[in-house]
C-alpha cells in the first residue's frame, strides 16, 4: 500500500500523504508510476490517470473488477477507477446517498 514520509518515488498511492507535494512532486511521482503501468493514482480524495497510450493486460479483467467489488475502505486496495465506481454505487444503494462523478481530461 501507500507509503509516506520518505518513501521511494514512485510508491505513494496517494500524493496528498507527501511531506512536501507540489507540482514538481506530483508531476515526478506521476511519471514514475506511469513508466512502471501505474496509471491510476489518489490525490486526497481524487483520483487522477494517465492515458498509457497502450492495453495494460489484466487491467480491466473480471479478476480485477472482483477485488474491488464491495470493497469498503478505499485504502484496502491500490488506487483503480474500480473503487472510485465501487464506492459510489455502494453509498448509493446502501447509504441511500447521491453521488456525483466528475471526469475531466484533455485530449489529443
Amino acid at each position: 500500500m501507500a507509503f509516506t514520509g520518505g518513501a521511494t518515488p514512485g510508491q505513494t498511492e496517494n500524493l496528498a500523504e507527501l511531506e512536501n507535494l507540489n507540482e514538481e512532486s506530483l508531476l515526478n511521482e506521476l511519471k514514475i508510476r506511469f513508466n512502471k503501468d501505474i496509471i491510476y493514482t489518489y490525490v486526497g480524495e481524487i483520483l487522477v490517470t494517465v492515458n498509457p497510450f497502450k492495453w495494460i493486460p489484466g487491467i480491466y479483467d473480471q479478476a480485477m473488477q472482483g477485488k474491488y467489488a464491495n470493497l469498503g475502505d478505499k485504502k484496502r486496495e491500490s488506487p483503480h477507477l474500480f473503487a472510485v465506481s465501487d464506492t459510489a454505487f455502494q453509498n448509493m444503494v446502501n447509504g441511500k446517498e447521491n453521488q456525483v462523478c466528475v471526469i475531466s481530461g484533455e485530449s489529443g
